[in-house]
């Protein structure tokens, strides 16, 4: 409940460079100190940067409560949490989901650039991983009376849906609820709806009466089109993370590039291995690549075994000799000293019996002329 001693500081719209500010708050703060600060917030959220910076200016002041009025999703959940206290309207709604960024890509690209694109894109992955991993934890810790842990605030993230004040409070992100049900005019709730569907949040369901907008329009042919609108955008919405939210955690934790294992990186056309904790992490293709090499390397081996003991059987002067390629060296200088031409003990000496048993052949024109040629 509102105190006189309070001092009241209305936070509506984005939170970033166009919008609120840390300078913004500090300056109320600053002015404010030793009073207590109510904090009213009705936002969609915004800069990470911002909402981390504002947070630790609410924990700094020591006093300050928040108080969520209407729809308030993203960064405003969690930047709360700084300050002493977190009060939620009946009639609100709250809503978590992972960190994004935009991504555009267009034009033509060839295979150098769409790999260079992959890696940015990889390293843009691992950027947001990390970003979301310090928001989950920040939720943790705030519902960690609640019995909650970091991967059912994962899951909760995942969703992307927008909870009631009293699941709120079941959670543990609030500390209590403000009885009461504020009058929202439909003007207010179509331009809400409009506002998620431009951010690209779930557009919150709500009931809608029969009163005319402030136009005279009736609203429920504004609110059919709207419903339209909803299910078109929303309905075969796909779910982005394929990971369990656990291993997510694990993939990030003291995660690093490891190089020096220049052998594997070569055989898997690698820069490097991913290294958790201690642990490289090979995918199924990689294993099999490794796996192969190995029992590749073993039939080679086994082939320099059995020439290693081919060349070793030729003499002991090249069994002591250490390596395979010395040993050839050393064959091939032993080679290197027989004398070249006709082969020892194969020559037959002239004028043998051997000889006297051809003589008539010899007479042979034929003969007789390959017998003068060898004189």
């Amino acid at each position: 409940m509102l105190c006189m001693e309070e001092s009241v500081l209305e936070v509506n719209g984005m939170i970033d460079h166009y919008g609120w500010q840390r300078t913004n708050i500090k300056w109320h703060l600053n002015k404010n100190k030793g009073k207590k600060v109510r904090c009213k917030i009705n936002s969609w959220g915004g800069s990470v940067n911002e909402a981390i910076a504002i947070s630790k200016l609410f924990e700094e002041h020591g006093n300050v409560t928040v108080e969520f009025i209407g729809f308030c999703a993203s960064a405003v959940t969690w930047m709360a949490f700084g300050a002493a206290s977190i009060e939620i309207h009946e009639d609100s709604l709250w809503l978590c989901h992972k960190s994004s960024i935009p991504v555009e890509i267009y034009g033509s690209m060839n295979s150098d650039q769409i790999e260079s694109t992959i890696k940015q894109l990889q390293n843009e992955k691992k950027s947001q991983d990390a970003i979301d991993l310090i928001i989950a934890k920040k939720y943790a810790d705030k519902c960690a009376v609640k019995g909650k842990t970091i991967k059912d605030v994962f899951d909760l993230m995942k969703e992307e849906r927008w909870i009631p004040a009293d699941e709120c409070l079941d959670w543990g992100f609030v500390d209590h609820i403000i009885p009461g049900i504020n009058k929202v005019s439909n003007d207010f709730r179509n331009l809400m709806i409009e506002n998620c569907v431009a951010l690209k949040l779930p557009a919150p369901s709500f009931p809608v009466d029969s009163e005319p907008n402030n136009d005279g329009t009736n609203n429920s042919y504004l609110k059919k089109i709207l419903d339209g609108l909803n299910a078109f955008v929303f309905s075969n919405k796909k779910e982005t993370c394929s990971e369990d939210a656990q291993t997510n955690i694990n993939s990030n934790k003291n995660q690093t590039m490891n190089k020096t294992f220049v052998a594997v990186n070569t055989l898997l056309a690698v820069e490097g291995l991913t290294e958790n904790d201690g642990k490289v992490e090979l995918t199924i293709e990689q294993m099999q690549k490794v796996c192969d090499a190995v029992k590749q390397g073993e039939v080679n081996k086994t082939t320099v075994d059995n020439a290693v003991t081919a060349l070793d059987s030729i003499s002991p002067n090249v069994k002591a000799i250490d390596g395979l390629t010395n040993k050839i060296h050393a064959v091939k200088a032993l080679v290197n000293l027989i004398p070249s031409g006709t082969p020892a003990g194969n020559s037959i000496p002239k004028n043998t019996p051997e000889d006297k048993n051809y003589e008539d052949s010899k007479k042979d024109p034929v003969n007789h002329y390959f017998t003068e040629d060898e004189d």
